[in-house]
């Protein structure tokens, strides 16, 4: 009986830390190439990391600059055709060239935002989104001077 109550009081514990390890989706990995960044300046940042889509950066009344990178893939469409039969002449069929139209929604991947302090210098960084890794890692970290 006591070990069925150690495991009842255990359960929740462990239900929430599979939670919690759902939920982050860098690992150890990524968050060392993150926290490399605090203490450089925010121009090694844009001059490594990309800046020609997904890229914002905003002016905070707190007198930082948040930095953020959204990585994923963008809304697009096609059209895709084959050919059907629609009936038959003697021994030959009748094919028609059929369009499918396709629309691909956008997918959200992760966020990355960089805070600069008034100096530019990176002070903290948050995540955001289900795939962080690849984009936190594969980005690296700042050049050695």
């Amino acid at each position: 009986m006591r070990a069925l109550n150690r495991l009842a009081l255990a359960l929740p514990t462990l239900v929430l830390s599979c939670a919690a390890m759902g939920q982050n989706s860098y690992d150890k990995t990524s968050t060392e190439v993150a926290d490399s960044w605090i203490g450089h300046d925010a121009s090694e940042l844009l001059m490594q990391w990309p800046v020609d889509r997904g890229f914002t950066s905003n002016e905070l009344p707190n007198g930082e600059t948040a930095y953020t990178y959204n990585f994923g893939t963008e809304a697009y469409s096609y059209d895709s055709s084959y050919a059907a039969p629609v009936g038959q002449s003697g021994n030959a069929l009748i094919m028609e060239t059929r369009t499918e139209h396709h629309d691909v929604p956008a997918h959200h991947h992760c966020t990355v935002t960089f805070y600069a302090n008034a100096k530019g210098i990176i002070s903290r960084y948050e995540y955001d989104g289900v795939k962080c890794r690849p984009y936190v890692r594969g980005w690296g970290r700042p050049k050695s001077p």
